[in-house]
């Protein structure tokens, strides 16, 4: 199958097990069969960290991956315990399923092989696995809580594996496979990696999850030592990967978060954005996106790259838009780095519009739920965060593609936001319910009755 060069590795297609790798994976395994309903997330999220993406089990074909052998660990906990008995499907469910469904189709029709089909069917089954399971088992803001708090106990352990690679050059997860044994060095910095699938990756992992470990300092008590510890850790992190997407993901959550106190407004920061663009865009001599092209943070950024991919999926949009395109040799570019190209490239334009759903019904999604926990500071500068997670994500891809471990926190976010739309609601049914039943239980009116006729009045009548 003639499969894009830049994300197909030597180890896909073969099993590869490592001793300690499969022992973790049972045991992860278990504990998301055991844990209680809140903790379940966790050991996925723990591989995720600790295992590189190469640890897989290949059967007849069908390559599990180890974060897909999770999925179905998980799948089997909801179905076991009953556990999906209170979802309810809303609109950022259905674009996620869209999504999968029409990537599936298009790359399927596009390469036109069963392979393909294999292909694609195993990733609408990691999408949708993890984010049905993440659904069901995060239920209240408690649950986002828990998660957030566990990824700031393993941020610490990152660092200190991303120090000694900096000191001894040397991966000490490269055992796993997936991940090179001596640390990749650019303009004289070295780019650690960790388990991770690439530098910028792992980076752009920790960077995603910062806005939400930072709204832990308003959740008061233990949780603000966490918070600076957690903060720390992941700045840490963020500096070993040695990489301008990560750093400049770190910006744009903070400008992000820097919003919330201008919460009501952000309707009008949105086209005032928008509108900036267009005027720079018929002012400047090269075309707005031409702006990818400047981003250098940490020296030897491949921004201009970016840039021209971005023009030339532009410039040939009618090459794409129906099937997608099964090669971009005559581009002049086979490294892909922009997950909105990439999804018009495998899955033509049908997919990227879903994927430019997804994110419409996710940030509105975000919306509701900041709306509707207005009454509590905490909370409700978390559900602002959730948003800036989905906003460092969303400007992310234009500057990488995503594979590996970050696909499972990508759609934890999703499933978090889907989540909070569903329990905001029913905690403001909730609310609305005594109103109205002690609207409905007054009494009746006093009705005025005629007066009674002169003369003795009748005896009362007891019933017995």
């Amino acid at each position: 199958m003639d499969e894009d060069p830049f994300w197909l590795k030597d180890y896909h297609g073969t099993t590869t097990i490592h001793p300690v790798g499969l022992a973790m994976l049972m045991l992860l395994g278990l504990a998301t069969l055991l844990v209680p309903r809140r903790y379940a997330v966790i050991p996925g999220l723990l591989l995720a960290c600790f295992v590189p993406s190469a640890q897989r089990i290949v059967f007849f074909d069908l390559d599990f991956t180890f974060i897909r052998c999770i999925v179905l660990f998980g799948v089997a906990r909801v179905f076991m315990r009953g556990e999906n008995g209170g979802l309810r499907w809303g609109a950022l469910d259905y674009a996620v399923l869209a999504w999968s469904v029409v990537s599936l189709l298009v790359f399927t029709a596009q390469r036109g092989n069963f392979s393909a089909l294999v292909n694609r069917t195993g990733y609408s089954f990691e999408a949708l696995g993890l984010y049905y399971f993440f659904r069901c088992v995060i239920r209240d803001w408690r649950d986002i809580r828990a998660v957030v708090m566990a990824f700031i106990g393993f941020s610490i352990p990152i660092v200190v594996f991303l120090a000694v690679e900096r000191t001894t050059r040397y991966n000490l997860f490269s055992v796993f496979g997936g991940v090179p044994e001596i640390t990749r060095e650019r303009q004289g910095r070295l780019r650690c990696q960790g388990a991770f699938s690439h530098p910028i990756l792992a980076g752009c992992f920790v960077a995603s999850f910062l806005p939400l470990i930072g709204a832990m300092w308003w959740q008061g008590g233990l949780r603000r030592i966490a918070s600076l510890a957690g903060v720390a850790s992941s700045c840490a992190i963020i500096l070993l990967c040695a990489s301008s997407t990560p750093v400049a993901a770190v910006l744009f959550g903070m400008i992000a978060c820097a919003l919330y106190p201008a919460r009501s407004l952000v309707g009008w920061v949105r086209w005032g954005v928008v509108a900036i663009l267009v005027s720079l865009h018929m002012v400047m001599k090269a075309p707005v996106w031409h702006l990818v092209s400047r981003i250098d943070i940490v020296g030897g950024s491949t921004g201009w790259h970016r840039y021209n991919l971005l023009d030339k999926a532009i410039r040939n949009w009618q090459q794409w838009i129906v099937l997608g395109k099964s090669s971009t040799a005559n581009w002049g570019i086979t490294d892909i780095t922009n997950e909105y190209v990439l999804n018009a490239v495998r899955g033509g334009g049908a997919s990227l519009l879903a994927l430019l759903l997804i994110l419409f019904f996710a940030f509105r999604g975000v919306g509701r739920a900041v709306k509707a926990t207005e009454g509590d500071r905490a909370t409700n500068f978390l559900a602002w965060a959730l948003g800036a997670s989905v906003f460092t994500h969303a400007m992310s891809f234009f500057s990488v593609s995503y594979f590996g471990q970050i696909t499972m926190l990508w759609y934890l976010h999703l499933a978090m936001v889907g989540s909070a739309v569903q329990f905001t609601a029913r905690t403001r049914s909730a609310l609305r319910r005594p109103a109205t039943a002690a609207r409905t239980s007054q009494p009746a009116p006093r009705v005025r009755s005629a007066p009674s006729p002169p003369g003795p009045r009748p005896a009362p009548e007891f019933v017995a």
